[in-house]
């Protein structure tokens, strides 16, 4: 009998699932992938396969004629079916062209499958859940006719006899009416592949006189009289049936074995080459609640599993290993998977207990080795545990499994946290699965020690044995600080298997002092008072603090007494101050710091240049170490001194060299975790990523010194809205001076500009450029001098442009385009030097050049007066939309609208695309018009003639070329909703 008292998270019972795949594909979506056995079975044999890019997209929906191939696939295999044709079309709206016509030709001569009642198959339509189990009970040879899958109620039919066979297992959420996923489809072509076929005895008919009777014996089992019976059911001798996979996959076979954690699992054979060995099902599983059980209790417990002592007796038991069998008296831990596989005669046979401890990638290496490569690996992943104390290395992939990091997703990166799960429980040891454990950060409200952690009202449950936490749960379980925040890492059950100190940690009142300098009275000669230049971790800022220089319990007393008065005296450490009395800071019993030596000076540096996005970085001199950084990590950057000092903070990142030094601020408990990071003399700055652009010409107020604006970033060219603390009404070029902890931005004026740009020129801007001759921009290229500034042939070919002109600025202009690209650019150009304007005018911008071409473009202003109303000649060519979009008979036309004419040999592109919110639009068609005499543009009717296949949301874009190809002109229609209909 099976007991099941609780079941585990699908997540881990996945990870249970795969912990073996030798032979299967590797797809580089495989994180996504619920049904791994399914599709690693099935794309092996090549009858769902992959996309080009490595993917497999599981969720993707099948279509009706995909699921035709498959159904060749099964019955033909790969290489048959690929070889099959049309002579004519199945279906009316399947001409012989069509990618899948051979398939559903040849799926609807063997009755598989059928079409609508108005002659069509809609191949690009959805399949439901109840039209592919019918298909594909029509290859294992059920009839239709016979069966009632025909009628009304013919889902009622077919889910009753799928489900009866098993072809939805798997599947504990299957709804017949809705859309089958590609996995799903692969899931039941699986369970398809096991299923026994079947016949009917001859169908007779029988007319005696008027009368017309049809005879139907009843259906039965296909026999297997050939050598592979026993390939697929897992019979050792076989069970005298026709499995379909023994039918038309004879080299597939499966076989009983088990898997490295323990577990009985079927092991999948195809042509001679392993898929992969994947773990059955458990007939009763259970996570451990109780930190003071054994396994064997676990196993006959009433309050458990409960088998009897009898049912129990000969149970084999086993730990994070099928090499690791362990007595029944064996302790189990909170947080453990317990999973019992039973015999014949219901007795357990096996007992697997899964265990999953914490580790964090330290460091992922793509530079290996050729030795390396040709055994399969393309990354080195080191493995440490959060301390970095122990580590190990190990493959995403290798021809010896125990050296691969099983799990591996593409998600992995350093700083990644694991739940992994090593042979014997041994951190190090070969890794028989992992996945990414569950962070959750917060403040801990309540804690039982070595039992519960309670962050932000919500308890988790530590990892435990009745001997407690210690191998469990790596970090702290007790003495909690109610004023910090921590991280906790969970298995996917919810059980704490690690604990660190959070980022972020309050430091305003500590600050980094520069150095000492006094003033003298000017009132009493020789009364000094001495003052501090101190920056304040809270927010960057500088200040001059005075001292008290009599003060014994001054820290700064002996540096005062040494300190020149007429010179400004290094100090460089870090101290907090109450009022005129500096004392020094050294972390006290929270944080430690690392890079002040015990003379009290700096003695580390950058190992390397500090990016803005990298999330560790490794330090050399006094303290060699690697630390880890993320959003919540706070930096500070202090250049000079003195009048010259130079400070920049930042949170979430920062930009530094390696020639000053560094003190980094690490939580005490998670030494590796950089709580801040103050670089000295590095260059510090928060980069090209905080070269802003100011656009729009709106600044909301949202509160006391907070106004929003639209910004562009110089680093990646996104827009986004950015709260900063000053009002802005002009566009221009700014740099980021400091963000606070609440987001909110401090600018300064960026003004880095040069009279001449060329291929060596980075981080130039140039505002107000007055373009004023076509001639300036040549093959996607700024030449010549331009409004006092030289231009060698910068290129413009990748440069993001923007139309910063207001909707107002833009109707009174002579060309009230959105500028948007360098065609429409050109075109601007073009129409302030027309021969036929009053005034001629200027095309102004402002530019971003970095590594030497120009990636930014903002237009400011679009000059030239035109003539008075009526005197200035028509003409211009512009398209202004697009009217008489319709649809009859399923074919799509569309008139053109706007002024001028169209010039003659001048391509019009109309291209049909139907809007999906969840797949991306998808062009349907597209048909180039070409007249040899110029035509005006509303007299361009009729184009088109696209057809559609299907109802849904459509739209057009109209395209313009010259002779040359470039782009003259172009517009994107409203979206408008055609219904398909069939026709006679």
């Amino acid at each position: 009998m099976k007991k099941f008292l609780s079941l585990v998270l699908a997540l881990v019972m996945t990870m249970s699932l795969v912990t073996v795949s030798a032979g299967a594909k590797d797809f580089t979506d495989d994180s996504e992938i619920t049904y791994k056995e399914a599709v690693d079975v099935i794309s092996a044999l090549g009858v769902v396969d992959g996309y080009s890019d490595g993917d497999f997209r599981p969720d993707d929906v099948l279509t009706r004629g995909a699921a035709a191939k498959i159904i060749c696939n099964l019955i033909l295999g790969p290489t048959t079916a690929s070889a099959l044709s049309a002579g004519t079309a199945p279906f009316k709206d399947v001409p012989v062209t069509n990618t899948f016509a051979g398939y559903i030709t040849y799926c609807s001569q063997q009755g598989i499958i059928s079409g609508y009642a108005d002659g069509t198959f809609r191949p690009t339509g959805t399949l439901s859940g109840n039209a592919f189990m019918k298909m594909l009970l029509g290859a294992l040879g059920y009839d239709s006719s016979i069966e009632g899958y025909t009628g009304a109620n013919w889902q009622v039919s077919v889910i009753k006899q799928a489900s009866g066979i098993g072809l939805d297992d798997g599947n504990d959420e299957f709804v017949g009416s809705q859309a089958v996923t590609r996995q799903e489809a692969a899931l039941y072509a699986f369970n398809m592949l096991q299923a026994t076929m079947v016949e009917y005895d001859k169908k007779d008919t029988i007319v005696v006189g008027d009368i017309t009777i049809n005879t139907t014996s009843t259906r039965k089992d296909v026999e297997n009289n050939t050598n592979t019976d026993g390939n697929i059911d897992g019979e050792r001798n076989g069970d005298g049936l026709m499995q379909f996979g023994e039918k038309y996959f004879k080299d597939l076979e499966k076989e009983d074995a088990t898997d490295i954690f323990g577990h009985p699992s079927s092991k999948w054979v195809y042509d001679g080459d392993d898929v992969g060995t994947y773990a059955n099902e458990a007939d009763a599983t259970y996570v451990v609640e109780d930190d003071d059980m054994d396994v064997g209790q676990v196993v006959t417990s009433s309050s458990y599993m409960n088998y009897s002592s009898s049912e129990a007796k000969d149970a084999k038991y086993f730990l994070n290993g099928d090499d690791n069998e362990v007595k029944s008296s064996e302790l189990v831990a909170v947080g453990d998977i317990v999973e019992a596989y039973e015999n014949d005669n219901g007795d357990v046979e096996t007992v697997v207990v899964s265990r999953y401890t914490v580790a964090k990638i330290d460091k992922v290496d793509t530079d290996v080795s050729t030795a390396e490569s040709r055994n399969g690996a393309s990354e080195v992943l080191t493995l440490t545990d959060l301390d970095g104390d122990n580590s190990n290395d190990y493959y995403d992939k290798y021809d010896d499994a125990e050296k691969t990091l099983r799990g591996y997703a593409s998600s992995y990166d350093e700083g990644s946290v694991l739940a992994v799960a090593f042979r014997d429980g041994k951190f190090g040891d070969e890794v028989l699965a992992s996945y990414e454990a569950e962070a959750v950060t917060g403040e801990v409200t309540a804690f039982r020690e070595d039992e519960t952690v309670t962050m932000d009202g919500t308890k988790y449950e530590f990892a435990r044995s009745k001997d407690g936490t210690d191998g469990f749960v790596d970090g702290i379980t007790k003495n909690f600080d109610f004023d910090k925040e921590y991280t906790i890492y969970l298995t996917a059950d919810g059980y704490v298997i690690g604990v660190e100190g959070a980022a972020g940690a309050d430091l305003n009142d500590v600050y980094y002092v520069t150095g000492v300098y006094c003033e003298e009275s000017r009132y009493n000669a020789n009364k000094f008072t001495w003052y501090a230049q101190a920056v304040s971790l809270a927010d960057g800022s500088a200040s001059d603090i005075e001292l008290d220089e009599t003060d014994a319990d001054n820290a700064l007393k002996s540096i005062i007494d040494d300190a020149s008065k007429d010179a400004f005296t290094d100090v460089k450490g870090l101290y907090t101050f109450d009022d005129d009395i500096a004392t020094a800071w050294d972390g006290d019993r929270d944080y430690t710091v690392y890079g002040i030596d015990e003379d009290d000076g700096l003695d580390t540096s950058l190992k390397n240049a500090l990016a803005m996005d990298d999330t560790k970085f490794s330090t050399t001199g006094g303290s060699s170490k690697t630390f880890y950084v993320d959003e919540n990590t706070q930096y500070l950057g202090v250049d000079d001194y003195a009048d010259d000092i130079d400070t920049v903070y930042a949170m979430g990142g920062m930009k530094a060299g390696t020639s000053g030094n560094v003190i980094v601020i690490a939580d005490q408990d998670e030494d590796r975790d950089a709580l801040y990071v103050i670089l000295v003399d590095s260059s510090a700055s928060v980069g090209s990523a905080d070269i802003l652009y100011a656009a729009g010409s709106s600044t909301d107020k949202v509160g006391t010194d907070k106004y929003v604006r639209e910004f562009w970033s110089m680093e990646d060219n996104t827009s986004e809205d950015i709260t900063i603390d000053e009002k802005l009404s002009a566009h221009g070029f700014y740099e980021v001076d400091s963000i606070d902890e609440d987001g909110v931005y401090t600018l300064k004026d960026y003004d880095k500009t040069a009279s001449s740009i060329d291929e060596d020129s980075d981080g130039i801007v140039v505002e107000d450029l007055a373009l004023d001759n076509t001639d300036q921009i040549y093959r996607n290229a700024l030449s010549g001098s331009i409004d006092n500034v030289k231009f060698d042939d910068v290129s413009i070919a990748n440069a993001t442009i923007i139309d910063g002109r207001s909707n107002s600025d833009r109707n009174d202009s002579v060309y009230d385009r959105e500028i948007n690209s360098i065609s429409r650019l050109e075109a601007a150009l073009d129409a302030v030097r027309d021969e036929d304007l009053e005034t001629k005018g200027t095309v102004e911008i402002d530019l971003y050049v970095k590594d030497g071409e120009i990636t930014f473009i903002c237009v400011t202003d679009v000059g030239g007066v035109a003539k008075d109303d009526g005197e200035q000649e028509s003409g211009e060519l512009d398209l202004t939309g697009v009217e008489n979009f319709v649809c009859n008979s399923n074919i799509v036309t569309v008139d053109l609208v706007g002024t001028g004419k169209i010039p003659a040999n001048y391509p019009v592109t109309v291209t049909l695309m139907k809007a999906n919110s969840t797949e991306g639009d998808a062009e349907v068609g597209s048909k180039e018009h070409v007249n040899e005499t110029a035509y005006e543009v509303n007299d361009w009717n009729n184009l088109g003639q696209i057809a559609i296949q299907e109802s849904g949301n459509y739209y057009v874009i109209i395209t313009i070329e010259n002779e040359d190809g470039r782009v003259v002109d172009e517009f994107t229609s409203n979206t408008v909703r055609f219904v398909y209909t069939a026709q006679p």
